[in-house]
């Protein structure tokens, strides 16, 4: 659909003399990648920093999958092109145990009638091209009559202006001129033929998918479970309309990443009053105990309030919404229970705070709210917080370490594929006509701006794991809400970094040698430099003000968030995808209908208008089970797709089995937690990828 071509910036990174490093010739940043589309406007991603791919950049052979990671892919795209394909062939009772008929029972169009429908549009296209025919036939034939006669004219009043030669010159000149015209307009009328030919084709298709039950407005919920016919339909299916179950989603969900406790008192743009809540909660609570008593909690998409309604294919709707979450008082297990909601930033007459005895009207609200979340999600928990945070780091630690540096050698494994799915995403995911922009709830541009922002707005060292919890008071593992993410999380950061601080201590004595190591220093500066990997927040500062590593411990830190966020991180918003997310319901990427303005006057049947239609949840079906169903590698399998030992080392060696025991450790406490909580498997160590590979 869309050409793609990169404006890329000068690198000028440090030129500061370190030991020699593999392959830096190959790896050099660009800031900004510029898509241009078929009717010549331009598109820009900015302003991120990502390897430069050009065509005097070719992408680095040594970043493409392997042969393992591609049959894995594959796998995952045959069982969804199975899946598909079972629901079309049902249209012709291919497989059927028993006797066949012309007519689907199934759905409200028979085969005959599709049938009927293809070579109705079927005639229409052989009318159409006998018709274009005819126009190109004559407009060719008036044209080259025209032409002539406009030739001779022209000629002879030329030689009469300026003479025999003079005048037959010009004249051949001036057809030249003329020709080129005739040609524009004759591929003027083909590209417009083309088109109407292109838009009676889709018709037919979408004859067919609408009556297999994948195109059109759903006119049941069962029709969004029946898509999945060869892929078992995830559990959520039959818990996503449950209150409980989605207020969950904000401890244990795909972006258990945004929710904070309140600690003073709600937001005046969100104003809960304590007549509602006690009517959720009860009457013998309020906010202001609640409050005291840590029990309340506040989750915020403001984030999103940059996204402008997306148009394509069809018109979104998109809101920063906001949602109030309590644990009951008394309640010693922990479950949050969902209080409010109000759909956008700023409070007013059509935009009420709506609250579950709302009804129908909660119900809808819960669906621009779950919208706002999966945006929040695939925008920035998902694409700018994990994968293109970490590309940088794969880019510089190419540039500026040598391949036998202690670093580079612990950091390698966990950049596997990064690059390569990076750089396919750019192309062919986020681009205009996307994945991104046909299915999420904004603009192609604004969800740009969204994740750019994310990225620009980092602080490195305030996004590592404890200081993010702290930053929204949920770093306390006694308050009162259950937060399976962060008790799991916080099991893994840790072993990761009893892990990083047993390999730093085979290679560096103390503080000094971590000082003194010139092409630390330069890895550092390439991250961190306007011409590099502009992170923000990243560094120490000595004496002097300037940034660097300079200590054993934040080496450590650094790297235990680098390995975390390339493993860790990612699997926890990765693959949810496809146990939440595959099932539209659950998390639309995009609401379809406005949200309401009243708390009365709502419809059950609107649930079905605000979902995505059918196409369009098949659209998130195929993206959420392509990125969530493939897992590659596994984190502390460094020795895994290959010959012998990874770390040839022995010191190295002795410590990666201690860091396999304690991720066995954090493998066993998770399911002991799963005995007395609802099921959290996202970072259970065995399905925690080593790198950001898909």
């Amino acid at each position: 659909m869309t050409e793609q071509t990169a404006e890329l910036t000068q690198d000028k990174t440090s030129k500061k003399k370190s030991s020699p490093v593999a392959g830096q010739s190959d790896y050099q940043y660009m800031h900004s990648y510029t898509y241009t589309l078929e009717d010549g406007s331009k598109k820009v991603l900015e302003p991120i920093a990502v390897l430069k791919v050009d065509e005097n950049h070719p992408f680095p052979a040594t970043q493409n999958p392997n042969l393992v990671q591609i049959i894995q892919i594959g796998e995952a795209l045959v069982e969804l092109l199975t899946n598909i394909t079972i629901k079309l062939t049902n249209l012709l009772d291919i497989g059927s145990v028993g006797p066949t008929s012309n007519t689907s029972a199934a759905g409200p169009v028979s085969l005959k009638e599709v049938i009927g429908l293809i070579k109705q549009k079927l005639e229409i296209l052989n009318n159409i091209t006998e018709f274009a025919d005819i126009v190109t036939s004559q407009v060719e034939k008036d044209v080259h009559e025209k032409e002539a006669q406009l030739a001779k004219f022209i000629e002879n009043q030329l030689q009469k202006d300026f003479g025999s030669a003079l005048g037959s010159k010009l004249a051949k000149e001036l057809g030249k001129a003329a020709q080129k015209e005739i040609n524009n307009l004759t591929d003027a009328i083909q590209a417009l033929l083309k088109d109407v030919f292109g838009f009676l084709v889709h018709a037919v298709i979408q004859e067919v998918l609408r009556a297999a039950g994948l195109h059109g407005d759903a006119t049941s919920l069962r029709q969004y479970a029946d898509q999945f016919q060869t892929i078992v339909v995830p559990n959520v299916s039959s818990t996503f309309d449950n209150d409980d179950a989605f207020a969950a989603f904000q401890v244990s969900g795909p972006n258990p990443l945004v929710i904070e406790r309140i600690i003073d008192s709600l937001p005046p743009k969100f104003p809960v009053d304590d007549d509602s809540y006690r009517k959720v909660m009860g009457d013998d609570d309020s906010l202001a105990l609640a409050i005291a008593e840590n029990r309340l909690y506040f989750t915020d998409y403001k984030a999103l309030d940059v996204l402008e309604p997306g148009t394509f294919p069809q018109q979104k709707y998109i809101a920063a919404s906001m949602g109030l979450f309590a644990v009951k008082k008394g309640d010693t297990s922990g479950a949050l229970h969902a209080v409010a909601i109000q759909v956008d930033q700023v409070p007013s007459a059509n935009n009420p705070v709506l609250y579950p005895f709302h009804g129908d009207t909660w119900t809808l609200g819960k669906v621009h709210f779950q919208a706002a979340n999966s945006n929040y999600h695939e925008l920035i928990s998902h694409l700018g917080l994990t994968h293109l945070l970490i590309e940088p780091f794969a880019v510089s630690t190419q540039r500026k370490l040598n391949n036998s540096h202690p670093v580079y050698n612990l950091l390698l494994p966990h950049f596997q594929g990064t690059l390569f799915i990076n750089n396919a995403a750019i192309l062919t995911l986020i681009n205009p006509g996307g994945g991104v922009d046909r299915t999420l709830g904004g603009t192609i541009e604004t969800g740009w701006d969204v994740t750019t922002s994310s990225l620009t707005e980092l602080n490195f060292n305030e996004r590592m794991l404890p200081n993010q919890l702290a930053g929204r008071f949920m770093a306390n593992k006694d308050l009162p809400v259950s937060y399976p993410y962060r008790d799991d999380a916080m099991d893994v950061w840790n072993a990761i970094k009893s892990w990083a601080e047993d390999y730093v201590d085979i290679y560096y004595v103390d503080d000094k040698q971590v000082a003194d190591d010139e092409a630390l220093q330069a890895w550092l500066i390439d991250l961190t430099s306007e011409d590099g990997g502009r992170i923000n927040g990243l560094g120490e500062k000595d004496s002097d003000g300037t940034l660097g590593i300079y200590t054993k411990s934040y080496l450590v830190d650094v790297l235990t968030m680098v390995i975390f966020t390339s493993s860790a991180q990612h699997a926890a918003v990765n693959f949810p995808q496809l146990s939440v997310m595959s099932y539209t319901p659950s998390m639309p990427l995009a609401a379809y209908a406005p949200a309401p303005t009243s708390t009365e006057g709502t419809e059950s049947q609107d649930l079905l208008a605000t979902l995505p239609p059918l196409e369009q949840a098949l659209q998130q079906l195929l993206i959420t089970h392509g990125l969530g169903g493939v897992y590659f590698t596994r984190l502390g399998d460094y020795n895994r797709h290959q010959r012998g030992n990874y770390f040839s080392n022995t010191k190295v060696q002795a410590a990666l089995e201690t860091f396999r025991d304690r991720l066995d450790a954090v493998e066993n406490q998770i399911g002991e937690r799963n005995l007395n909580r609802p099921m959290y498997q996202s970072l259970l160590p065995s399905r925690i990828p080593q790198s950001i590979n898909i």
